[in-house]
């Protein structure tokens, strides 16, 4: 199944863990006070990110940087097992339940603030999970990871909307954030990939239904 093309112009794999060390540390010292939430890994077990150990060692200089700053940390995992076809790039490709278990550390787990899914349900079949679906796997990676709080990092399309594929962008909107899995630790979250290109200007495609998405979350989470 074909990765979404924003997804292959990652240039994780070009940098060394001690280079991407260094980065972490040199966003820490000019932007730490402007930052509140750091994110120490995106979609960690994508198979486009590199070799598992690798992200692995990565986003565990991430977390011990930004822990030791006294900051909050985020780790985003890519859904990509709603579906009985794993909806990913086959066995070999970890879902995040497998990724965590085998190569995020259980200091990284125990410590981490948020644990995100990254989710495009055009990238799995058009599948757009249930509540209940949701609630099985947010209580598998709460058993991970018990500190953090759960939610959705990322959803939408893989490419910015056009009038073709308006219709699933809505259905997709509608879906995400009128979500509610009844956990106490679910925040919802989101963040609709494309927005800048697909709501944030005049005459944006989406430019009333992403308002309108915020609006059904806020009711539906409370």
């Amino acid at each position: 199944m074909g990765r979404p093309v924003r997804l292959r112009r990652s240039d994780e794999k070009a940098i060394s863990v001690a280079a991407f060390q260094t980065r972490v540390e040199s966003y820490l010292h000019a932007l730490g006070r402007q930052v509140s939430i750091w994110e120490i890994g995106n979609e960690v077990n994508g198979n486009w990110t590199g070799p598992y150990p690798t992200v692995a060692a990565k986003l565990t200089e991430a977390y011990d940087d930004v822990a030791a700053a006294g900051a909050k940390t985020a780790l985003t995992l890519y859904a990509n097992n709603f579906g009985p076809d794993h909806c990913g790039d086959g066995l070999a490709e970890l879902t995040p339940v497998q990724f965590s278990k085998r190569y995020v550390p259980a200091a990284v787990r125990d410590g981490v603030s948020y644990v995100l899914l990254s989710y495009y349900p055009t990238q799995c079949g058009g599948r757009e999970p249930s509540a209940a679906q949701l609630s099985q796997a947010l209580r598998q990676l709460h058993g991970l990871y018990p500190g953090a709080a759960l939610g959705f990092g990322e959803v939408g399309l893989p490419s910015p909307v056009t009038k073709a594929s308006l219709a699933t962008a809505a259905q997709i909107m509608r879906w995400a954030y009128a979500l509610n899995p009844r956990l106490s630790y679910y925040i919802g979250g989101y963040f609709w990939w494309y927005a800048a290109e697909d709501a944030l200007h005049p005459g944006a495609l989406l430019r009333t239904a992403l308002p309108a998405a915020f609006r059904s979350e806020a009711g539906t989470l409370g």
